[in-house]
């Protein structure tokens, strides 16, 4: 019985894999969740590296209290662009469907054109808050490791860790260009340090 359970199991997964890339193919939600996977994750890196300037500045030298500041921001980025990409996407995409129907004079609900645009707009959901929630749980995790070093260091570390993804997303995004990477890197690092300096000045100068 366990012998045929496996099989089974595993015929059932590779035909919903099947199934999930049909739907994948059809919504063309590839270039979109691209996009907003890097759109949203640089906005959560700047996010993130303004609530760690905000937070030095201000004399936060408690590690739990930065980690519940950067945490809830993320969280807080998550589900707002989760919620909103999930709205527009399912507006956008119900009105083409709608439209669809109305030419063919069909009702596409439960065919794989419409489960392929509930699927898309899932998806671009799921891509659009986890990227920036992601991004603020990255970069704080120098501040779980303050046993090994004080809380000083694990600012400058976070700061860094926070610069290495913007590299990272500028090469995501120089190598889906197909354009020079390094190009596309050095503009996101500029766009941290830009923010990073403004939100320095601005809590200076109101401090």
């Amino acid at each position: 019985m366990t012998g045929r359970a496996t099989p089974d199991l595993t015929a059932r997964v590779r035909a919903r894999y099947r199934t999930l890339h049909q739907y994948h193919e059809i919504s063309g939600v590839g270039e979109i969740t691209r996009r907003y996977f890097a759109m949203n994750g640089f906005d959560g890196v700047l996010t993130t590296l303004g609530v760690l300037a905000g937070a030095y500045l201000g004399g936060v030298d408690q590690a739990r209290a930065v980690v519940v500041l950067v945490v809830t921001t993320a969280v807080a980025m998550g589900v707002s662009g989760a919620y909103g990409s999930y709205m527009v996407e399912s507006a956008e995409r119900g009105r083409a469907l709608r439209e669809l129907e109305e030419s063919t004079l069909t009702s596409l609900a439960d065919t794989t054109i419409g489960e392929a645009s509930r699927y898309a707009s899932v998806v671009v959901s799921a891509v659009t808050g986890g990227a920036p929630f992601l991004a603020g749980i990255v970069a704080v995790i120098p501040f779980l490791l303050t046993a090994f070093w004080p809380v000083d260091t694990a600012y400058y570390l976070a700061v860094a860790v926070a610069f290495a993804e913007l590299f990272l997303l500028g090469a995501f995004l120089g190598r889906v260009s197909k354009e020079r990477i390094w190009g596309y890197a050095l503009r996101l690092v500029a766009g941290g340090v830009i923010a990073l300096g403004l939100s320095l000045a601005l809590g200076k100068g109101i401090g």
